[in-house]
């Protein structure tokens, strides 16, 4: 299964100072707030939510009936479904103000800052409910690995300002092996202050030229440049190589599909190109996609 990228939903800091939260007042007047992902949708890197009013709702409204609206498309402009396709709720309990929530494989099926914005816009709607202090989360009975079954508070989430401590990410590389028979993984985790896509490209880059911290694997982007020119074209990553990467991804087959399947475990991306017109260049031509094996 490919992997994604995993930022731990304990810090909850992902999400930018436009994220606020409607006040009582406000719900009492124009009847519950149905929040929504808000802001850039095509990096996250400035990843907000925002709510919209919902009038038939109120905070006696039973759970599932609340659940059903935030699955229906925003009429606001601006904003967009957080939660995933297809995602169901199977059931819930309410026990010392702690909501459950169990909910479908499909919620399993995010992760990094699209996790972080679908639990923080779940957390502020259902906290408004009758009862409900805090969120915990489940998918399919068991609790997330990420820490989305820690109950979380409104207080946990409306975060002002910008993130001032950084979130540990993980990511899955890829390296040739010593005898150049197919690919090795390498599982590594490193604290970023800006996680937008950007970034987290750049981070693929540096690791994969710092070469493997793993015995029985090859390192030919070692001594690399730790940068290349990157921008995202659809869900296609497109690099801009260095003379030296262009030889060493045109060498060795395994090489740049070391490359591409590193980059692929990125959530946005799913592809890799290849932009240059040097020496090597009939072999880095085309759209190139992970190869798992």
């Amino acid at each position: 299964m490919r992997g994604r990228l995993c930022i731990l939903l304990a810090t909850l800091l992902a999400v930018s100072a436009a994220l606020t939260g409607c006040t009582a007042a406000e719900t009492e007047e124009k009847g519950l707030c149905i929040y929504y992902a808000a802001g850039d949708q095509e990096t996250y890197g400035q990843a907000a939510v925002d709510w919209e009013s919902w009038a038939e709702g109120s905070e006696a409204s039973a759970v599932d009936e609340v659940f059903d609206r935030m699955l229906e498309e925003p009429e606001t402009d601006g904003l967009s479904q957080a939660l995933p396709d297809g995602v169901r709720l199977w059931s819930w309990t309410l026990e010392d103000g702690v909501l459950t929530l169990n909910l479908s494989e499909d919620y399993n099926g995010l992760s990094g800052i699209s996790l972080t914005v679908a639990t923080t816009c779940l957390v502020l709607t259902m906290t408004q409910l009758e009862g409900v202090e805090s969120l915990s989360i489940m998918v399919d009975g068991q609790a997330l690995p990420e820490g989305s079954q820690v109950p979380l508070t409104r207080e946990d989430v409306l975060l002002t300002g910008e993130i001032q401590d950084p979130a540990t990410a993980g990511f899955q590389l890829y390296f040739p092996l010593s005898d150049w028979s197919g690919l090795g993984t390498e599982y590594r985790e490193t604290e970023l202050y800006d996680i937008s896509l950007t970034d987290q490209i750049d981070t693929v880059i540096a690791m994969l030229a710092a070469g493997p911290g793993t015995d029985g694997m090859a390192s030919p982007f070692a001594g690399l440049e730790t940068y290349l020119d990157s921008q995202m074209v659809d869900d296609v990553c497109v690099l801009t190589l260095t003379e030296s990467w262009a030889a060493a991804l045109s060498a060795r087959e395994l090489s740049r599909q070391a490359l591409v399947n590193s980059l692929c475990e990125l959530e946005q991306v799913e592809a890799v190109a290849f932009n240059w017109d040097g020496e090597g260049k009939e072999s880095l031509e085309g759209t190139w996609y992970a190869d798992y094996g």
